[in-house]
């Protein structure tokens, strides 16, 4: 018993430790980055730099950035801490929704504000699932490869827009791999 209690002090250490690790992630707002990539091992990506205090509502906003991985082999996850897309009004009726020919528009978002995540290198990007709008945090996010992009979109005359979403550089291996070669059996 005696050696347990001797040996608390130092887990509580390593238990600190581990927490200023996760803590010391580095945060940018994608408003700042709008047209750069970013690589690193992760980051914590707010909407703007008053996030979780004002929203963003800047009209007619069109922010691309792009994610990629720490090494070329890695993936890219995304996941949302908080979350808050929307537009409390409409554009006008008379006016087309923006990208009116791409399948977005037909989206529950369409004309108002949303997120939409995209695969694949800044020059070839697809579609990563519908675009993000609404007031529910969304489904982890992961890329195929090594670049993970993210376009916010601000439409209609009241955009509301106010995330926290953390990104992750990770390599598929040992029970990841494994895990998921039995998942598929």
């Amino acid at each position: 018993m005696e050696a347990c209690l001797l040996q608390l002090p130092q887990r509580l250490l390593l238990l600190g430790a581990a927490a200023l690790t996760v803590s010391a992630l580095e945060t940018a707002d994608l408003v700042d980055l709008c047209g750069q990539t970013w690589q690193r091992d992760g980051l914590l990506l707010r909407s703007h730099s008053a996030s979780r205090r004002f929203y963003f509502v800047v009209p007619d906003t069109d922010c691309g950035l792009w994610l990629r991985a720490a090494a070329p082999i890695d993936r890219i996850r995304f996941q949302f801490r908080f979350f808050l897309v929307y537009t409390l009004t409409s554009a006008s009726p008379a006016s087309p929704p923006p990208n009116a020919s791409s399948p977005a528009s037909a989206d529950a978002c369409a004309p108002g504000s949303y997120l939409q995540f995209y695969e694949g290198p800044p020059g070839a990007p697809r579609p990563l699932g519908a675009p993000l709008c609404g007031l529910t945090i969304p489904a982890l996010i992961t890329s195929s490869g090594e670049f993970l992009g993210l376009r916010l979109v601000t439409g209609g005359r009241q955009p509301r827009v106010d995330f926290v979403g953390e990104v992750t550089s990770f390599r598929l291996g040992g029970l990841g791999l494994l895990a998921r070669t039995r998942a598929s059996n």
